[in-house]
């Protein structure tokens, strides 16, 4: 009989996070990027629907935490939806994806105080649905597609040095794999599920779950994920756990939660979305966790903006 220990009981016991709606986005979106950035919640880029036309966005809305209100910031300059992202206290920065024209491979930064986005660079290839991480001031590519349909996706670890030259350093073991969560603690990178092209066309969603070491550049294995799934929301809540909402699973849009324990290697549910949604842009701040829009049903995108409280 195993016994455990108080304090392996205390961390086994999941917190009682509460979801209340805050004021949402001027229009319904997904696939765009997230930051805090002078204190102030960014939202750029993405997509909507308007009179059932999928439409690519320039936007970027401010969101002020205190004020509870969005107001326009400067728009990117190009539309762009569905690629990685990197995020400071002090910039949010989007790296590729696609919009209308196709994949586009250029990157942009918002700085804190600035009042446009400037160019950062241009990646090697097409990145959509990629995931992007920044672990000792280096930023870290996973992955990417050609295309939203899942052609062409590589399993490529990409890392860009001083001089903005991105080179590989290592390959996924998952495979090709797109649309998964990706999270940040102790300088190790978590990457959750996804989904990668199925054998007879559209998507296989994917339960691994892996840890890469940038230092050592080296994978571990963690438990998989309760069940496949694609579109995963994550976010680091301190230095040890990961919230992981939504996502896109056999029975459709998903409400679940769950909070991951990086030392325990164990999954434990926690209250569910007020919605089934995947893709909401999700972020952890002191004691709030933000998740802004998402697709909340076929050729559809939600406006609302979700914060999660956790316990003192």
């Amino acid at each position: 009989m195993r016994v455990l220990s108080a304090a392996t009981l205390l961390a086994s016991v999941a917190p009682a996070i509460v979801w209340h709606d805050r004021r949402p986005v001027p229009e319904g979106v997904s696939g765009g990027a997230i930051a805090v950035v002078a204190n102030k919640l960014v939202y750029a880029g993405g997509t909507t629907w308007r009179n059932q036309r999928k439409i690519w966005l320039t936007e970027t809305f401010f969101y002020d935490l205190q004020g509870d209100n969005w107001s326009k910031g400067p728009a990117l300059p190009e539309p762009l939806a569905y690629g990685a992202c990197l995020r400071t206290d002090h910039s949010l920065e989007v790296l590729g994806g696609m919009n209308e024209s196709g994949a586009s491979r250029k990157c942009w930064r918002l700085n804190a105080g600035e009042h446009a986005w400037t160019g950062s660079g241009t990646l090697p290839a097409a990145s959509v649905f990629a995931r992007g991480a920044t672990v000792r001031g280096q930023a870290y590519l996973f992955g990417g597609c050609a295309n939203a349909e899942l052609s062409g996706c590589g399993d490529s670890v990409l890392r860009r040095d001083k001089a903005g030259t991105w080179g590989k350093v290592s390959t996924m073991p998952q495979g090709p794999v797109a649309l998964s969560a990706v999270a940040v603690i102790r300088k190790q990178i978590y990457l959750f599920g996804g989904c990668s092209a199925g054998a007879s066309g559209g998507a296989r969603n994917r339960e691994e779950a892996y840890r890469f070491d940038p230092l050592a550049n080296r994978w571990t294995a963690l438990h998989p994920l309760r069940v496949a799934i694609r579109g995963i929301s994550a976010a680091a809540l301190d230095q040890r756990y990961i919230l992981l909402a939504g996502g896109y699973d056999a029975h459709g849009f998903s409400a679940a939660v769950y909070r991951y324990d990086t030392e325990g290697d164990e999954y434990t549910a926690v209250a569910s979305l007020p919605f089934p949604v995947m893709g909401m842009e999700m972020l952890a701040r002191g004691k709030a966790i933000w998740g802004v829009g998402g697709e909340d049903k076929n050729r559809s995108r939600t406006p609302r903006v979700m914060e999660g409280t956790l316990p003192e």
